[in-house]
């Protein structure tokens, strides 16, 4: 292990227990590829939505604007590396919340992989996050939504079990998702119209999700926030 992980779990030291997941949690993740977990941060919201802020005003932060076909070639801006810019956020890495998901998912030797912040000015099309994501390791994904969500506006909407990558089940929902104009064609129905949750959510809530979920948003409104933890 590197110096920088020894460095990680120093400063992580042990986990409140009061924050681990239940068995029960713990098997619904595993089973749907997601979980959601009401109110995890909401006596911090407005601390965690002006450390956002703060990054997204500063007028020489560097920003990613991205039009992609994923996208419907609408903008999304970005700014990788997230928290670890943000004296306000940085500490989340390492908040006993955040850690008792971490802890519960991945045990004791996980590795951080780094954050994103993104402002989305679309919608998504279904998808897995598998971008730089190597099919030998697992991860996890913890997502902040700083706007208050349903499928009216824009909240993830996910295919439970669609995160077993290797199945009939979600090869085929790969193959038959993979442009939007094909959905239709293979369905007879939208893309938005796919079965699927629809994961409603204020800010506070936190979203947990293996990076192998499909998973896509409509109706998405405009500046729409969402700041994520990798792990």
């Amino acid at each position: 292990m590197d110096q920088a992980r020894k460095s990680d779990r120093e400063q992580a030291g042990d986990v409140d227990s009061t924050f681990l997941l239940t068995p029960q949690q713990i098997h619904f993740f595993e089973t749907f590829g997601y979980l959601k977990l009401p109110g995890l941060m909401a006596a911090d919201i407005d601390e965690i939505v002006g450390g956002f802020e703060d990054l997204f005003g500063e007028e020489n932060q560097p920003v990613w604007e991205t039009k992609e076909a994923l996208h419907g070639d609408e903008k999304r801006v970005i700014i990788p590396g997230f928290i670890e810019q943000s004296p306000r956020l940085a500490p989340l890495q390492h908040d006993p919340r955040v850690l008792g998901v971490v802890h519960s998912l991945l045990g004791r030797d996980y590795q951080w992989a780094s954050s994103d912040g993104n402002l989305f000015y679309c919608e998504s099309y279904w998808h897995p996050d598998t971008y730089a994501a190597p099919l030998n390791h697992y991860h996890i994904k913890m997502s902040f939504y700083l706007d208050e969500l349903s499928g009216d506006n824009g909240a993830i909407r996910i295919i439970p079990g669609s995160h077993f990558h290797n199945s009939t089940f979600s090869r085929t929902l790969l193959h038959d998702l993979n442009n939007p104009e094909d959905v239709e064609k293979a369905y007879g129905i939208a893309g938005n119209e796919v079965p699927s949750v629809t994961l409603d959510s204020t800010p506070g809530d936190v979203i947990v999700w293996n990076f192998r979920t499909i998973h896509g948003s409509y109706n998405g409104g405009e500046r729409r926030r969402l700041f994520s933890l990798n792990f």
